[in-house]
């Protein structure tokens, strides 16, 4: 019996010895355990994933990184570039938490709890890009700049963990597309932030509207393109004028937010028959439909065209219509009676007048059917009390009508009929030059220049047209192999200068520095023109002064 004991004391002991050991190997080979866990840096979550996941900043460090370079602008508009940024994708963090088929939209939240939201195709099927044509944001200047898509670098959406304590960071589609305002690229996402999925169905954006109802306007008028009532600038408004469907690489109506550059938010203008296309493109909702806003001037009433005007002018009877009315009685010969009728419409001098159309050019008027038809002067038509009429005797007309006061004998003349064109005819020598002289620094006639010294050349102007008469003048002197009295050599001095030649005329005079290496004969040339970009000649050119340079 004794025997027995001791063997179950040994036994016991034994077995207490094994568990001991087995106790100790476990606390060896268990983690360790802080007194504080590490905090959670982002969670998954949502009906549109698998399970809810929690990362720490060290699970996001572990998994697999990716390294891209994005573009973007914000709605200064200014161009931003973060290069080589580093962290997870997207799609791996979301893929860890089990993505569904169905998912629909993605929240991302702060950890402030400031919060956006994108579709899942917006930031993970979408292709997105990093358009490298400009390195220097600095070198961008005015909008829309001028961008290439050559050599664009697909990247994916990331939460950078480079930058701002993971960043929320994606792709353009389009080299102009605004993509880096603080509500789209979050910034402190992986300190606390969430991203929650969902399968509910989309909100679309609703579709832009315009300040001003499609159909008939006058000419000059400007269409603002607006979402809501125009105090919601977070989609943006794409459109096009070509027909085409807009799409983010078109016009953008609303670059800018209003507190920043709103003169880059231009109207469109209406000059003629204008179709505009325009699309709301948001993040978080799908594209909302295109609507189309059809605009047209009205029937043309008649063009403007010659003498002074850099391009032909335009106009529509609705434009005609805008304008403040004459109206006046008329007379003309109907088959050997005399026929009295009241017109009402807008007096060609009106018209011309605002064109700074000279009083002393000739005036054609120009049929449907091609006839030209003198009309003599743009001061008798004034005289005459010219009038583009589109009603007579209180009814509208299906044309315009040029209404006149003629002497008894031209009563025939008084009334002209499908008018389309008014051509303006160049008068020579409205502004003529009448002197032109070579002057020192106190303002003393001299008749040659040192080389290298300094020197004036003053010209004087008449003035023909009994206006005051805006001109462009021009002064320039030239030397060297060559040169003649009007042309040949190169030209060693130049000044243009916009100014207005009053009734009594008027005087111009330029400051010249001779360059050091020349000799020789100078040739000095002045030309009186109407406008830097026309260059039509309101008089002859002069080449009346040449001098030595010693």
């Amino acid at each position: 019996m004794e025997n027995f004991r001791d063997l179950s004391l040994r036994k016991l002991l034994a077995g207490l010895a094994v568990l001991c050991f087995i106790a100790c190997f476990f606390v060896l080979a268990a983690p360790q355990i802080s007194n504080a866990a590490e905090p959670i840096a982002l969670t998954v979550t949502g009906d549109g994933v698998e399970k809810t996941v929690q990362f720490t900043w060290a699970d996001l460090e572990a998994l697999p990184q990716a390294t891209y370079t994005y573009s973007g602008y914000n709605r200064f508009p200014a161009l931003n570039i973060f290069k080589d940024m580093t962290g997870p994708t997207l799609k791996t963090i979301l893929d860890v938490a089990g993505l569904k088929d169905n998912a629909q939209l993605i929240r991302i939240k702060e950890h402030r709890g400031i919060y956006s939201d994108y579709t899942r195709e917006q930031l993970l099927d979408i292709p997105r890009y990093y358009y490298p044509d400009i390195e220097n944001p600095g070198d961008v200047v005015g909008w829309p700049p001028e961008r290439s898509e050559e050599g664009r670098i697909p990247v994916e959406t990331m939460l950078a963990l480079n930058l701002a304590d993971g960043k929320l960071l994606f792709g353009q589609r389009s080299p102009l597309e605004p993509t880096v305002c603080k509500s789209l690229m979050l910034d402190a996402v992986c300190t606390g932030g969430s991203i929650e999925v969902t399968t509910g169905s989309l909100e679309q954006w609703e579709a832009p509207n315009v300040d001003i109802a499609p159909g008939t306007v006058v000419l000059g008028t400007k269409v603002k393109l607006q979402y809501g009532d125009g105090t919601n600038t977070r989609p943006i408004i794409y459109y096009t004028l070509d027909g085409t469907e807009p799409t983010c690489g078109s016009i953008i109506a609303n670059i800018s937010y209003p507190y920043f550059q709103p003169e880059l938010n231009a109207p469109v203008p209406i000059d003629g028959n204008v179709t505009i296309k325009a699309k709301a493109i948001g993040f978080g909702k799908l594209d909302s439909e295109v609507v189309t806003f059809e605009y047209n001037l009205g029937a043309l009433a008649c063009t403007i065209e010659g003498a002074g005007l850099s391009n032909p002018v335009s106009y529509a009877v609705e434009t005609l219509k805008s304008m403040t009315p004459a109206e006046g009685q008329y007379q003309f010969s109907e088959q050997g009676q005399t026929v009295t009728l009241t017109g009402k419409g807008v007096l060609l001098g009106t018209l011309l007048e605002q064109l700074n159309v000279s009083s002393r050019w000739g005036v054609e008027f120009i049929t449907a059917g091609g006839e030209t038809i003198e009309a003599g002067t743009v001061q008798e038509l004034k005289n005459q009390r010219c009038l583009l009429a589109y009603e007579v005797n209180g009814e509208e007309i299906a044309d315009i009508q040029i209404l006149r006061d003629l002497s008894d004998s031209d009563l025939t003349g008084n009334i002209i009929k499908h008018v389309k064109t008014i051509r303006l005819i160049n008068i020579d020598d409205e502004i003529t030059i009448s002197s032109v002289k070579l002057l020192d620094h106190n303002g003393q006639e001299i008749s040659s220049v040192a080389a290298g010294g300094g020197y004036s050349i003053k010209a004087g102007f008449d003035n023909k047209v009994n206006a005051d008469k805006n001109a462009l003048l021009v002064i320039q002197v030239r030397n060297g192999e060559g040169a003649t009295v009007t042309t040949g050599g190169a030209v060693v001095g130049f000044v243009a200068a916009r100014t207005v030649v009053g009734v009594e005329g008027g005087q111009a005079e330029a400051e010249f520095t001779m360059p050091a290496n020349i000799s020789g004969k100078a040739y000095v040339d002045v030309f009186v023109w109407d406008n830097c970009s026309s260059h039509n000649p309101l008089g002859k050119a002069n080449h009346t002064l040449c001098f030595d340079i010693e």
